[in-house]
């Protein structure tokens, strides 16, 4: 039986322009090449399987060729390129150092660094994990790492590069690895099974290139263990079997029910997601990733963010035209605050459920719910005496709940003041006394007709609502702001008394909306809005013995005269 390598091994990159994902690394050691720029020591940081070693072994092997070309790239013919890739080279020397990370194993290395090359000019000396090294070991280190012979070069390799005392790194040049793109991963797997005669669906390929979470190693093993499974042809549906992986069309099938508000069809197939023996946090976490997906699928200049296969961006692309921005931005604050919630919940199963409720009910519309409410009024009457009385109750039913906007009992309006006021529009006076808009035409008027005349409960009617669509916008605040104000209306000017600046500043930026909605409400053009500020008198409140007298001799004067009679010494 042929022995068989697995792929991380047969793939392995032997040139710098194989390397997945690394540019930035391999341009600059190419370049230190040609020009014969090499630094004495290299510090290679980055995630596990992104090309540490893999880089540190070409570096190797190419400044020790003789026959390196204008690209420098090793010539892969001579006797050194040669022994490289039989691994029987001498001029490399690798050490593990989270198994010999002693002060003995440091000096060691040392001695042999005296040492020159039997072939090539350069002996380089690849420590791999060295954030595993003593403090000792370091120190012991140091004088050899800053000037080493001339034919020795040190490439360090590590994950953690905060673990690395700053003197190791002020003598080293620093590379730092970055993740390698999941298309990067894919497009390498996608020639690796060509190599192999593997058939494969790209839907697979890019799970794989997933879950493997930058690291080509890891992929490589992952795509192994998945041909061993599937038998040479990987389809998408045996991949996230065998890789326990939550299948998109799972968020595809909640996300369509949520637009149509399913709420059984959403619990009947979370229950599904359950059962399969997913863990509930790891699909909270992909239906944020999913809708994640669907908001930056709505703009094509951020669908490159995707990173999945074509397929895919087009069904995010078609369902994303179907969901609302503010949509998406609500569902992703709603998962957030779910997923910081989960570890602490008792009923994490609830927590979950209660979260696909709230979503599903976040694109019923307004007028649905006002709907539902009419039908809950009109549901209130029972058994009515007569058809008028039953008549009469179902518009007493439907009408809009009276607001007493002027009735605030605890607050006397004899002892206020106005502190500022201010008209959200300008307003004059003309001959008969009536207040009108100054400049009326520059204002956008959405009613046409005959102003109609306007009574006051109908005024209160079309605040409340105004204010009640604003909240389920989530505008609580104006909803306060105009439900709370004392309301007075003469002629076609009216008055909104408020309590703060806070709310002036409110009104001051919905100004027009509100004037709009109000026009076309009550189907009278020539309404126009003053806010005044008001606030309680200042009364100076009595501390001090003095002032506290002083106070009762106003209510009570006869008191001064006590105070002479019995000659009190208080002074006032």
């Amino acid at each position: 039986m042929e022995n068989f390598i697995v792929s991380a091994r047969k793939y392995r990159p032997q040139h710098f322009n194989t390397v997945v994902g690394q540019g930035h690394i391999t341009n600059t050691l190419k370049n230190a090449i040609v020009n014969n720029q090499l630094a004495q020591a290299y510090l290679f940081c980055g995630p596990r399987g992104v090309g540490k070693t893999t880089c540190a072994r070409i570096f190797a092997k190419t400044i020790n060729c003789p026959n390196v070309d204008a690209n420098g790239e090793a010539c892969d013919k001579c006797d050194s390129c040669v022994s490289f890739n039989s691994g029987a080279s001498l001029n490399v020397y690798e050490l593990d150092a989270a198994s010999n990370n002693s002060v003995e194993d440091i000096r060691n290395l040392v001695d042999q660094v005296r040492f020159a090359p039997q072939l090539g000019e350069y002996k380089v000396y690849i420590i791999d994990e060295v954030h595993m090294l003593s403090t000792a070991a370091f120190n012991a280190f140091l004088k050899t790492l800053e000037e080493p012979p001339k034919h020795a070069k040190f490439i360090l390799a590590t994950t953690e590069k905060h673990k690395i005392i700053p003197t190791i790194l002020s003598r080293c040049q620093v590379f730092n690895f970055n993740r390698i793109k999941t298309e990067d991963i894919s497009n390498h797997l996608a020639y690796m099974a060509e190599n192999e005669h593997v058939s494969f669906e790209p839907e697979a390929l890019h799970v794989i290139a997933q879950k493997a979470d930058g690291g080509l190693r890891d992929a490589c093993s992952i795509f192994d263990q998945m041909v061993a499974f599937t038998g040479n042809h990987l389809t998408y549906k045996q991949v996230v079997e065998n890789l326990h992986v939550l299948d998109y069309d799972y968020y595809f099938k909640i996300t369509d029910a949520f637009l149509n508000q399913g709420l059984p069809e959403i619990m009947l197939t979370f229950d599904d997601v359950l059962k399969k023996g997913f863990d509930g946090h790891n699909f909270l976490i992909g239906l944020g990733e999913h809708l994640r997906n669907l908001m930056v699928s709505k703009d094509p200049q951020t669908i490159v963010l995707l990173e999945v296969s074509e397929s895919l961006k087009q069904r995010y692309t078609q369902q994303s035209q179907q969901c609302q921005l503010n949509f998406l931005l609500k569902a992703l604050a709603l998962i957030s605050k779910t997923d910081v919630n989960y570890k602490s919940a008792k009923n994490q199963r609830l927590l979950i459920e209660m979260a696909l409720m709230q979503l599903t009910f976040l694109t019923a519309s307004p007028d649905a719910e006002k709907k539902n409410d009419e039908s809950e009024a009109i549901t209130v009457i029972q058994n009515p005496s007569s058809p008028t009385q039953a008549a009469s109750q179902k518009v007493s039913a439907l009408k809009e709940p009276e607001i007493k906007f002027a009735q605030k009992p605890t607050v006397s309006f004899d002892r206020l003041k106005i502190k500022s006021e201010f008209s959200l529009n300008e307003v004059k006076t003309t001959q008969n006394g009536k207040p009108e808009l100054q400049n009326i035409n520059e204002e956008k008027n959405n009613y046409t007709g005959e102003n109609k005349e306007v009574l006051m409960d109908d005024l209160k009617a079309a605040i409340f609502a105004y204010a009640d669509q604003k909240q389920q916008q989530g505008s609580r605040q104006l909803h306060s702001t105009l439900t709370t104000s004392v309301i007075s209306f003469e002629g076609n000017l009216l008055t909104l008394t408020i309590n703060n600046e806070t709310q002036r500043e409110l009104l001051q930026s919905i100004k027009q909306d509100f004037l709009d909605d109000l026009r076309k409400r009550l189907q009278n053009n020539s309404i126009i809005l003053k806010v005044e500020i008001s606030i309680q008198q200042n009364t100076t409140k009595a501390y001090k013995p003095a002032d506290i007298f002083k106070a009762m001799i106003e209510k009570n004067p006869a008191l001064l005269e006590l105070k002479k009679r019995f000659d009190l010494e208080i002074d006032y």
